[in-house]
């Protein structure tokens, strides 16, 4: 009996602590959508283009954490927005697609600025300092712009995609944050690179490589898109910029 007692207390144990870490995993999840419900609302205002005109900073204030941001190509004119969309790559790893576009309206164009994979929480509003490692989730589908060891399908660089569930991925969702010689902080309108952790490759873009009727097909869902994909040494195909965005601050 003493033998059963002990059984069905080290049970107990084992169901109290189950539920204890399911707490604290529901916790993170529900931190996690909260923030993003409260930008949700901001999203159709933002997407109208009268509007995103006028959300322009033209200040060098700091982008900072929590924000839901447009990153702009910069050897592009600025014209092309880093995108995503609920489609999944038909070669690679078949994973969702991240391309650049050319409309500043469209809604897959917000990403959300968080801490690393596993890194302390970041608070919202904190600038976010050269040198960080940060990750960004497309606020539209939660994935996470992410690269890893696969040839890109065009310049046959390596691929980037959104990766992840809820905004959950793993450490190869994480970038550094790359300013100017002897930056800080990331200011808006200022020219940085993000590099990615995992493999030191650079995000990177160029209007030399795009999606075509003859590389991707008539019916293309990514047609005129450029192509992302992550480039092993820094040059201009590498520099982007924040303008346009909900930017919080404390």
């Amino acid at each position: 009996t003493a033998k059963d007692n002990s059984g069905r207390s080290d049970k107990r144990k084992g169901t109290i602590r189950g539920e204890e870490q399911g707490e604290e995993s529901k916790g993170r999840i529900m931190k996690t959508i909260a923030i993003i419900s409260a930008l949700i609302a901001c999203v159709a205002f933002l997407a109208r283009p009268q509007v995103a005109e006028s959300s322009v900073d033209h200040d060098d204030k700091e982008v900072t954490c929590g924000s839901a941001v447009k990153l702009t190509h910069y050897e592009t004119g600025d014209k092309y927005f880093l995108h995503s969309a609920n489609q999944n790559m038909g070669s690679g790893s078949g994973q969702q697609v991240v391309t650049l576009i050319p409309n500043k309206g469209k809604q897959g164009s917000l990403w959300l600025i968080r801490e690393g994979d596993d890194q302390p929480d970041c608070s919202p509003g904190e600038p976010i300092e050269c040198g960080q490692r940060i990750r960004l989730t497309h606020l539209h589908t939660q994935k996470n712009l992410h690269t890893h060891l696969i040839r890109s399908p065009l310049s046959r660089q390596q691929e980037v995609s959104g990766y992840g569930e809820g905004g959950e991925g793993d450490s190869g969702d994480d970038w550094i944050v790359v300013c100017g010689s002897g930056a800080k902080y990331l200011k808006r309108g200022t020219k940085f690179r993000l590099q990615h952790v995992d493999t030191k490759r650079y995000l990177s873009a160029t209007e030399q490589v795009k999606f075509t009727e003859q590389n991707c097909g008539g019916n293309c869902p990514i047609l005129h898109h450029l192509e992302v994909a992550a480039r092993s040494s820094p040059d201009r195909n590498t520099e982007f910029k924040i303008d346009l965005g909900v930017h919080l601050s404390k």
